[in-house]
C-alpha cells in the first residue's frame, strides 16, 4: 500500500534535523511546534527557473504514550510550504503511503508541480515512526550491500524481525504507534499552525489515515481527494495475491487490445506461465549492473523473488508498460533485463519504507483481522501465491500490538466531499476497493483511470483542485477521466513506445 512508486528527491538547508527523544511537559500544541526559514529544491525545475523555493522547516514535539504526557516525546518533521500567490485558503495537508513513508519525502515534487500550492499551504508532516533519525526502521529486506535480499518478498527473513524489533524496543514503545494515534497528532499540529480548516491529498495506505482522521475531526475538513483507497475492510496483505494477479489479467487484456502489442506479444499470460513454470524447475542465475557503482553483481531469481519483482514493477504505469517485453525476453532465457527493472522497482519501495512502522501499524490492525482459512482461498491461482501474507503473519507473531479503539473498525459515514481515483491496473488497491471506500462517503465521486497505483497526471490533479476550489464533489466534471487512454506498451529494446 503505498504512494511512492518512483522515490521523490528531497533537499532542505537551513532546517532544524530531528532530535532525540526528550521529556514531554504538558505544553499546548503552539510552544511544541519549532519552524524555521528554510530552502526546499525542487524535484523537476522548470528550466530557466528557479531550482528551490523558501519554506518552514522544523519540528513537532508530540507524546510518545499520549497517556503518560510526562515520557518520553517524538520530535516528528515538519514542512510548510507557503502558497505561492501570498494568498492562502484552507491548507493541503499531505498524508503519505505505505505505510512507513515520510511525507517530507514529497516535499521537493509538491513544492513545484501541484496546482493548489498556488493559493494554498501545503503541510507535511512525517508520521510518528518515520523520521530519518528516529525511524522504525529494520535492517532487513536488502540494501545496496544485499541486492539480493531486494528481490524477495516483505519480511521473507523471519528471524531477524526478533532482532529488530528488540533493537527498536531500547528507544521505542512499538505499541504506541497506531494510525489512530497518528491522526491525533496530525490534528495537534493543525491547532499549532493555526488552521481550523484543511483541505486533504492522501495516496495508498494515506487514505486509510485520511478516513481515520476525518472519523475524528471531520468537523475540520472541508474536501478530501484519496488516490488508490485503503478503507478498514482491506485487511492487508491478504487481498494482495487477488489483486495482483487481477492487474496482470488486465494488462494482458489490454496488450490484446492493442494492436502493436498483440503483435509483438501474442501470449503474455503463457509468458508469464512459462517463466514460473521454468524458475520452478530451477532459480535463474543472472547479472546485472549495480544500481551504484554498476559494477556486475550476481543474483537469483527464484520464483518468490520474480513473482514479487512483478508485483512491484506493476505499482507503475511507467514500468507496467514494459511488462509483456520483459517476460517474452525473459520466457526465452533473457532474465537480466526482468531482473534489473524488478531490482530498480524494489529497492525504491523498500528504501522508500520505514518496515518497523509497516509491522507496527499492520500487526495492530490488519494482519490480527486475517484468518487462516481464508489465505488458501485469496491466493489460490495467483502467480506471487501466499508467501507474503504467510511472512507478514509469522511477522506479526513477535511484533508487539497497540491498543486501537473499537470504533477503528466500525462502519460510519462522512459528509465531507470525497474524490476517489482508483488505478484500472492497479495491482494492490484496485478499483473495487475504492467502491467500499466510497460507502463512507455519500457526498463522493470516484473516478477509474487508465493507470497503475496513485494515478497522477493532468486530469486527476485538476479534478482534485476542482474539488479543492468548489467543496463540492458532485460539481466535479470528470470528462477528463472518460478521455483518458491507457499507455501505450513498449514494443522493442530501442523505443519507449509502441510503435
Amino acid at each position: 500500500m503505498l504512494r511512492f512508486i518512483v522515490v521523490l528527491g528531497l533537499a532542505v538547508s537551513t532546517a532544524p534535523g530531528c532530535v532525540p527523544a526528550t521529556r514531554f511537559g504538558d505544553h499546548p500544541p503552539s510552544e511544541r511546534l519549532d519552524l524555521s526559514d528554510c530552502r526546499i529544491e525542487l524535484v523537476d525545475p522548470i528550466v530557466g527557473g528557479p531550482r528551490d523555493v523558501a519554506a518552514r522547516c522544523g519540528s513537532f514535539s508530540v507524546p510518545e504514550n499520549r497517556h503518560e504526557p510526562g515520557g518520553r516525546s517524538l520530535a516528528l518533521k515538519v514542512i510548510v510550504l507557503p502558497a505561492r500567490s501570498g494568498r492562502s485558503r484552507e491548507p493541503v495537508f499531505y498524508l503519505s503511503g505505505g505505510p512507513g513513508q515520510p511525507a517530507t519525502d514529497q516535499a521537493g515534487d509538491l513544492a513545484g508541480s501541484s496546482p493548489y500550492g498556488v493559493d494554498r499551504d501545503i503541510v507535511l508532516m512525517d508520521v510518528r515512526g518515520t523520521g530519518r533519525e528516529n525511524g522504525l526502521d529494520c535492517e532487513f529486506g536488502g540494501s545496496d550491500d544485499d541486492l539480493q535480499g531486494y528481490l524477495e518478498p516483505f519480511f521473507a527473513g523471519g528471524p531477524h524481525v526478533e532482532a529488530c524489533r528488540d533493537a527498536l524496543s531500547t528507544r521505542a514503545d512499538l505499541r504506541q504507534y497506531t494510525t489512530t494515534i497518528a491522526m491525533q497528532d496530525i490534528d495537534d499540529v493543525r491547532k499549532a499552525l493555526g488552521y481550523e480548516q484543511i483541505v486533504i491529498e492522501a495516496g495508498s495506505y494515506g487514505t486509510r489515515a485520511a478516513l481515520t482522521y476525518i472519523r475524528s475531526f471531520g468537523q475540520h475538513v472541508r474536501a478530501a481527494a484519496l488516490f488508490s483507497a485503503v478503507p478498514i475492510e482491506n485487511r492487508a496483505p491478504l487481498f494482495h495475491a487477488r489483486a495482483a494477479q487481477g492487474a496482470v489479467d488486465r494488462l494482458a487484456a489490454e496488450c490484446a487490445r492493442q494492436p502493436a502489442c498483440a503483435a509483438a506479444f501474442p501470449d503474455m499470460r503463457g509468458d508469464l506461465d512459462a517463466i514460473l513454470a521454468q524458475l520452478r524447475r530451477q532459480s535463474a542465475r543472472v547479472s546485472v549492473a549495480h544500481p551504484v557503482t554498476r559494477e556486475p553483481v550476481d543474483l537469483v531469481l527464484s520464483p518468490t523473488a520474480f513473482a514479487d519483482g512483478l508485483r512491484v514493477m506493476l505499482y507503475s504505469s511507467e514500468s507496467a508498460r514494459r511488462v509483456p517485453l520483459l517476460l517474452h525476453h525473459a520466457r526465452h532465457g533473457g532474465f537480466a533485463p526482468f531482473a534489473e527493472a524488478a531490482l530498480d522497482s524494489t529497492r525504491g519501495m523498500k528504501q522508500a519504507i520505514r518496515t518497523g512502522l509497516m509491522l507496527a501499524f499492520t500487526c495492530s490492525e490488519d494482519v490480527l483481522r486475517i484468518r487462516p482459512d481464508e489465505i488458501e482461498r485469496e491466493t489460490a491461482g495467483s502467480f506471487i501465491g501466499d508467501a507474503r501474507v504467510r511472512g507478514q503473519i509469522a511477522a506479526c507473531e513477535h511484533w508487539p500490538r497497540g491498543k486501537v479503539p473499537a470504533s477503528y473498525y466500525a462502519p460510519f459515514t462522512s459528509e465531507v466531499p470525497v474524490l476517489i481515483v482508483s488505478g484500472q491496473f492497479d495491482p494492490v488497491t484496485p478499483p473495487e476497493w475504492g467502491e467500499v471506500m466510497r460507502q463512507s462517503f455519500p457526498n463522493s465521486v470516484h473516478v477509474v483511470v487508465p493507470r497503475a497505483h496513485t494515478p497522477g497526471g493532468d486530469c486527476t490533479l485538476g479534478l482534485m483542485q476542482q474539488l479543492f476550489d468548489t467543496g463540492s464533489a458532485a460539481r466535479l466534471d470528470t470528462s477528463c477521466a472518460k478521455a483518458m487512454e491507457p499507455l501505450p506498451f513498449v514494443t522493442d529494446d530501442s523505443s519507449d513506445t509502441a510503435g
